[in-house]
């Protein structure tokens, strides 16, 4: 988004916006469809008033700022935002994000800047750039990349240090950081004890997404925290939530079900694009395959044991067949796949899918895997390839800013191309391992 097209966008209005508003708006990457929605119905008039008085003056509409918020939803991206549709009406949310100009045009012209799809804001919903005030709230969503909780558990130390310990904390982020999967020994080092922290496992996340609707998600946790579970299940429309609450054994399958169907979905599109439908549909048996052996090969984790149910209903829920066809046809990390596979620069494709802090998850993965031995990684040969080439662009890009796959890697994509299916005549058949 340049300064043209928002001055194209903002013409023939009453108020004549000087360039330091436009360039405030660009900043904080605040979609142009949004800023057009805003100027048709008015409330782009109101933003601007609002942000010629600075940034710190309030916002908030009514008395909705005096009430008491039951829910802080710290970070305002696809997830918080499908979420917030799924709550009661009756439930107050308070929801954090750094970037003052873009909380106070989501407060005022009641429209998300998520930039996957518009979504209009309910009124029992305010925003703030403080976390003093999100942290007035007593249940603490923490709606932000895995990549990211290290810098926000340090943030919170640090702004609301005389209060954060008594709050209640629900993760939706994938539950990988660091080397792995996050024990509980992380939790206690970052200061969050960990009998206050509950595990939300979404839904159909993509599915939903797309669709534009709240999102089904299941409560979930490996300690004891009933009351809380009940208590935070208690903000949401019932239609929204999956009947079966996950036990904390089946905790790892759904979350790494959750990040491997991201992978496996990138080259999914690509056989999807060059081979057709019916390459796709025998590529999904073959990858649902794999994703039960993987889960298998790293559920030998302190604590962790899996059965035969865990498994057939990882991912998110009962739903990783139609998880993955779902972000194979329409989800960023579908596409991802497509583009890298095909040859085009990643730092390009980060940007314009906005997967830049979502594609550090890698080597999470990695930490995974790499600690299997050889003869248990055949057992795993897609997921192996995918997960070599994505490292290999992970690395050139941290040491460089860019990267495209290798002409070695080229190979490793033909071979994997090979080992999926054969020629026979003219007609390609495809095979499983």
């Amino acid at each position: 988004m340049n300064m043209e097209i928002v001055k194209s966008v903002l013409t023939e209005r009453t108020i004549s916006y000087p360039e330091s508003f436009l360039e405030s708006l660009i900043q904080a990457e605040i979609p142009l469809d949004r800023i057009e929605m805003a100027r048709e119905d008015g409330s782009l008039d109101t933003v601007y008033e609002i942000i010629q008085h600075g940034p710190d003056r309030t916002f908030f509409s009514g008395s909705r700022e005096e009430k008491q918020p039951h829910l802080a939803i710290i970070g305002a991206g696809d997830f918080a935002i499908s979420l917030i549709k799924a709550t009661k009406p009756s439930v107050n949310i308070i929801c954090y994000d750094i970037e003052p100009v873009r909380n106070i045009f989501s407060q005022t012209a009641k429209l998300s800047t998520n930039k996957s799809f518009a979504l209009r804001i309910p009124d029992n919903v305010v925003f703030t750039s403080s976390l003093k005030k999100a942290f007035t709230a007593d249940y603490i969503l923490l709606a932000v990349p895995a990549s990211a909780l290290s810098s926000v558990f340090h943030d919170i130390r640090k702004y609301v240090p005389d209060v954060y310990r008594d709050k209640q904390y629900i993760l939706v982020s994938k539950g990988f950081v660091g080397r792995g999967y996050i024990p509980h020994r992380w939790l206690e080092k970052s200061g969050i004890p960990f009998e206050r922290m509950i595990w939300a496992s979404g839904g159909n996340v993509a599915r939903d997404v797309i669709a534009k609707k709240g999102l089904k998600f299941a409560v979930v946790s490996i300690n004891k925290n009933r009351k809380g579970r009940k208590v935070f299940a208690g903000f949401f429309n019932r239609k929204y939530l999956v009947p079966q609450e996950y036990s904390g054994s089946a905790l790892l399958a759904c979350e790494l079900g959750g990040i491997l169907k991201n992978y496996y979905a990138g080259l999914g599109r690509y056989v999807l694009v060059r081979f057709g439908e019916q390459a796709l549909e025998k590529y999904k048996h073959v990858v649902r395959r794999e994703f039960r052996s993987a889960v298998r090969l790293v559920s030998g984790a302190p604590s962790v044991s899996l059965r035969g149910w865990i498994i057939r209903k990882a991912s998110h829920g009962p739903a990783f067949w139609e998880d993955l066809d779902v972000t194979i046809r329409g989800g960023r990390n579908g596409r991802f796949g497509e583009m890298v596979f095909n040859s085009q620069p990643i730092a390009d494709v980060l940007e314009s899918l906005g997967l830049v802090e979502s594609f550090q998850t890698v080597f999470s993965t990695l930490s995974l895997f790499n600690r299997l031995s050889r003869r248990a990684l055949k057992r795993l040969p897609v997921l192996k390839a995918i997960l070599e080439i994505y490292e290999d662009l992970h690395i050139e890009y941290l040491e460089r800013g860019d990267a495209q796959i290798s002409d070695e890697n080229l190979l490793l994509l033909k071979e994997t191309e090979n080992r999926l299916f054969y020629n026979t005549g003219k007609k390609k058949r495809w095979y499983f391992f």
